[in-house]
């Protein structure tokens, strides 16, 4: 009986860890999610094509940096 309930328990433990290392494998394989692509904009100054969530809004459009917004206003 009790030679039984020692195959029982090896059984037992050789299947859940087979199943711990099947999850494994499939989470390996599953990839991790993309974000979705931005819009370009281009710096009104300089043409530089940026992120729209780094470009700077100004009176004249998109700008790259704080510099390139300040010339550009300053001449029109």
């Amino acid at each position: 009986m009790l030679r039984i309930l020692l195959v029982l328990a090896v059984v037992v433990g050789i299947v859940l860890w087979w199943k711990q290392q099947q999850r494994g494998r499939t989470d390996a394989a599953v990839p991790p999610p993309v974000d979705p692509p931005e819009a370009m904009l281009r710096c009104a100054e300089c043409g530089v094509h940026m992120p729209a969530s780094q470009a700077l809004p100004g009176r004249g459009g998109a700008f790259c940096s704080a510099e390139h917004r300040t010339r550009f206003e300053d001449r029109g």
